[in-house]
């Protein structure tokens, strides 16, 4: 499946400017109950802003009206429209991190796609074919697995 089909789109998810301030952000993430902001500038998307960059960055006693550019995650991990779950599981794992921002092929800002989002995708997937668990469980060479059924 291709991430484009299960993400926030960029029309639902929450975004900001780099301007914008921290207490503006913070705002945002509680009244939309989301777990992220991305920075956008001119429809690309140039950082993220997490309930956690948020919360260390007033543990830290940055000011509530410091810009959002200054303390946003910068290096983005961005994949394509196109991308399929299990790329984004990999990239997840392997750079430990909740978000990953989406684009289109021009760069500009698709969406945003949470752990959470690939989490809820494979565990649906799993149920919609749960004749592949039958199989795998019943298999020859699998002397040591419990048999369902």
């Amino acid at each position: 499946m291709k991430v484009a089909e299960y993400m926030t789109t960029a029309a639902q998810a929450q975004t900001a400017k780099p301007d914008t301030s921290m207490e503006d952000i913070a705002k945002q993430l509680t009244k939309h109950n989301c777990s992220c902001v991305v920075i956008v500038e001119e429809e690309r998307p140039v950082g993220i802003l997490t309930k956690t960059d948020i919360t260390r960055a007033f543990v830290e006693g940055v000011s509530h009206d410091t810009s959002a550019k200054s303390f946003m995650s910068d290096k983005l991990i961005c994949v394509k429209v196109r991308t399929q779950t299990d790329d984004i599981a990999d990239l997840i794992q392997k750079k430990f991190v909740h978000h990953l921002v989406v684009v289109d092929d021009e760069g500009n800002f698709s969406g945003v796609a949470s752990s959470w989002d690939v989490a809820r995708e494979v565990s649906l997937d799993a149920k919609a074919f749960p004749y592949n668990r039958e199989l795998w469980t019943k298999h020859a060479d699998a002397p040591n697995r419990q048999y369902i059924g």
